[in-house]
């Protein structure tokens, strides 16, 4: 049974926990765990060092009895891997892409964004004034591994595996088959809008496919409530339909800026974060044109408020 997105512990069995943050905004991440005999395993920690306190105090009725070995941190965005240090003393894992994409952007790089004078600034402000990012010292992983890790966390086998690059450069997901459980961090936004930060889109459809194929019964998305495969589905065909109108503008000659103030976003306009699609407009047009630069933080969040402003 799917629970209602309400705020905190959320226990599914077999073992395994949610830890959720409506509404699922920008920074609002979930987290799970996974409890065994005698220990647990940790799937990402929080944005700042309050929120993962909160939830290490939360989730302390189980972890009580099942302490915390170790934590697996699903890709590199900060509200997934910020509060890392309060867990500093276990053994965090992650795959090498997820570990560059931490070395690459790190707590002092959000601080730098927030102090920008320009809209680049505006914008990072608006979106992340409720947290701290001056007290965090990053925690990177100790151990890494490439596209899979299987572990046993107290009698209860765990498969690790990272199916990008799609949000970001590495994308993994965590399966417990034994309960029908996928922690599927940032390849599933449920109700809410994603964003292809690296792509290529086409690679996040064969991780959607890849998460339905695993045949679990829930699925505990990296942002939004507790769900089923029909989250899942939901993603991609959103994912798609970008796909499919940022191309047909991109061979009309419109520039992705263009592109996405044209899109009609139709039955998804009504998500929130619909702004992320700008970014996901330049990460389609970045396939198809490879000459295309990347878009660093600054210029990244500078699109976002062009198109916040022309949706407000």
């Amino acid at each position: 049974m799917i629970e209602a997105f309400r705020a905190g512990h959320h226990d599914l069995g077999g073992g395994c926990h949610a830890w959720l943050q409506p509404n699922g905004g920008w920074g609002l991440s979930n987290a799970g765990l996974i409890a065994g005999r005698g220990e647990s395993l940790l799937v990402d920690t929080l944005f700042d060092a309050r929120l993962t306190a909160e939830m290490l105090a939360g989730l302390a009725p189980v972890t009580g009895a099942a302490p915390i070995r170790r934590v697996v941190n699903t890709h590199g965005n900060g509200d997934h891997w910020f509060g890392n240090h309060l867990l500093a003393d276990t053994e965090i894992i992650a795959s090498a892409a997820t570990l560059a994409d931490m070395r690459d952007v790190g707590p002092h790089h959000v601080l730098a964004l927030l102090e920008d004078p320009g809209r680049t600034g505006v914008v990072a402000r608006h979106i992340f004034r409720a947290y701290n990012f001056t007290d965090l010292v990053p925690a990177y992983p100790t151990t890494i591994f490439d596209r899979q890790l299987d572990l046993r966390v107290g009698g209860i086998d765990v498969q690790l595996i990272n199916v990008g690059p799609a949000h970001t450069a590495g994308d993994t997901i965590v399966h417990v088959p034994s309960a029908g459980v996928v922690y599927a961090g940032d390849l599933v936004f449920a109700g809410g809008t994603p964003v292809v930060w690296q792509g290529p889109i086409a690679n996040w459809l064969r991780a959607c496919e890849r998460i339905v194929g695993l045949g679990a019964a829930t699925i505990v998305p990296g942002h939004g409530p507790v769900s089923t495969v029909a989250a899942v589905r939901a993603q991609a065909a959103y994912l798609l339909y970008v796909q499919e109108e940022a191309t047909l503008r991109h061979e009309a000659g419109m520039t992705f800026t263009e592109a996405a103030r044209d899109i009609n976003l139709g039955k998804y306009a009504v998500l929130p974060e619909r702004e992320r699609l700008i970014v996901n407009v330049h990460t389609v047009y970045r396939e198809l044109d490879p000459t295309t630069a990347a878009l660093d933080g600054p210029a990244a969040f500078a699109c976002l408020g062009e198109l916040m402003e022309d949706l407000l």
